[in-house]
């Protein structure tokens, strides 16, 4: 029996007629054991006190991945805190089950890191036991069936869309945090069920678009889903969503068979909008490609907003601008000790991204000099050197524009390995249109890295660009000694 001797003194007392305190403030641990002498530890957070004639709400929670096991402890680690708040306690007075996973088993047999996955025909063996539990608490319990809610966090997030998918009629309420389901198995009656869905869009354990999928399925098939999608969190939805200050009032508001009533204030997460990729092609300023895959714009989102939130820190700084080369450059600050840099490279970006970008990402800094290194993306996505010139003049028109006295080195392009003919006459075609800007506009010095770089054919030095495109350590080290003079010339070192 669930607790015997307790459960019995707070029955008997609950069926007398008066106010029983049931279990004080902690959840308590029980162990399941059903016919197939199967166990499965969980916990239980009853309400302080139970009123006679009364009947309560019931969570059921589902924990992650991380918190599987048998020690009946782990599952509390994230989530369950909220139900322990005294305001929570006071206000939403309701039974809180959580089960704990056994190591080695999923509460749903469906792999997480995929963009897809299909239901299994029947629940897991976990999923069962934890079923087989919510059960047993509902009959022995005075449990307000009307009142059925289930949430859960990553793993246990796609336990949530389990049990809506599978079992509409049973739950009031879904709250998925960061998890996934088959989106093909949103039927009518699941879509009716009120659902507040949560995840961060740069999530890499559990792809955003896993809730993305079902809350278009939802819709698809006439729900009206709440979804909030978060930005820079990671995998960790779980702190911002049971943080959210209508989390339980919209939760218990909900009641089985009814719609959502609840009109929620809280707004939706909004990007910044540097976060936010552009609607149309045509608000890149400028001629030429465009990177526009999808990995390409996720890192974009990413850096940009991680770069916002870091832009008083980076105010006066060098800042180096430019691809992935750029990007790569780990060891700026043991390169140039003493000297304040930024860096502000996007793997895969163009010219026209980088004109599109440079108000926010570099102007806003008010920085001491700027080292660009830009274009080699422009030539090998199809561009030719005439576009690219031309964006190159517009950036540095507008960097010299934000501060006559801003110092700006323009790189010339690396060499990179030849492919059908194109490369390196057109490198070379576009560093003649860089060599003339660099005389043609006050300010800028001129850093020679094609010569510092090229072999005899023309195409970088394998040891040095091993994948005949990006330097590795000793590229840096040759590209900063060249850069240390000029740094000198523009009185910054």
């Amino acid at each position: 029996m669930l607790g015997k001797n307790l459960f019995l003194a707070a029955m008997l007392a609950w069926m007398s007629g008066w106010i029983a305190d049931t279990r004080g403030d902690d959840f308590q641990p029980f162990l399941h054991t059903n016919q197939a002498g199967k166990t499965m530890p969980f916990r239980l957070l009853a309400p302080k006190t139970l009123a006679p004639g009364s009947s309560y709400p019931l969570v059921l929670f589902f924990h992650g991945a991380g918190e599987r096991g048998a020690d009946n402890q782990s599952q509390l680690k994230h989530g369950t805190r909220l139900f322990l708040q005294p305001s929570s306690r006071e206000l939403f007075p309701c039974f809180v089950l959580a089960p704990q996973c056994p190591t080695g088993q999923q509460w749903v047999d469906m792999p997480w890191g995929t963009r897809s996955g299909n239901r299994p025909e029947k629940p897991s063996a976990a999923m069962q036991l934890a079923l087989d539990i919510l059960d047993r608490v509902c009959r022995e319990y005075p449990v307000d069936a009307s009142r059925l809610y289930v949430s859960g966090l990553s793993m246990g997030g796609y336990a949530s869309w389990d049990c809506l998918t599978r079992f509409p009629e049973r739950f009031a309420a879904v709250v998925p945090v960061c998890g996934g389901g088959d989106e093909k198995t949103i039927t009518p009656a699941a879509a009716k069920v009120p659902v507040w869905a949560f995840h961060s869009e740069d999530d890499t354990a559990v792809q955003v678009v896993r809730t993305r999928n079902m809350i278009e399925a939802m819709k698809r098939a006439g729900g009206e889903p709440n979804y909030f999608e978060y930005t820079g969190l990671g995998h960790n939805s779980w702190d911002r969503a049971y943080g959210e200050p209508e989390f339980l009032p919209w939760m218990f508001a909900q009641k089985l068979g009814q719609p959502d009533g609840f009109l929620l204030k809280t707004p939706a997460p909004q990007w910044p909008l540097v976060a936010r990729w552009p609607a149309e092609d045509s608000l890149f300023p400028g001629q030429g490609p465009l990177q526009k895959a999808g990995w390409f714009q996720k890192l974009w989102r990413q850096k940009r907003l991680a770069w916002w939130q870091n832009r008083e820190h980076d105010q006066g700084a060098v800042v180096f601008l430019g691809d992935s080369i750029t990007q790569g450059w780990g060891n700026l600050t043991s390169d140039f000790p003493g000297l304040k840099t930024a860096n502000r490279g996007i793997s895969g970006d163009t010219t026209r991204g980088v004109r599109f970008r440079l108000q926010e990402d570099v102007l806003d800094l008010h920085p001491k000099a700027v080292v660009l290194l830009i274009g080699t993306n422009d030539l090998g996505l199809g561009g030719n050197p005439e576009d690219t010139a031309a964006n190159l003049k517009a950036i540095l028109s507008q960097l010299r524009q934000s501060s006559p006295a801003l110092k700006i080195i323009l790189c010339r392009v690396m060499p990179r390995g030849i492919a059908a003919g194109r490369f390196p006459e057109t490198i070379q075609r576009l560093n003649q249109s860089l060599d003339t800007l660099s005389a043609e506009i006050p300010g800028v010095i001129l850093c020679d890295t094609w010569s510092l770089f090229a072999g005899e054919d023309g195409g970088p030095r394998k040891d040095e660009f091993p994948d005949l495109l990006h330097p590795n350590s000793r590229g840096y080290r040759k590209w900063a000694e060249a850069l240390h003079p000029l740094l000198k010339q523009a009185g910054l070192e």
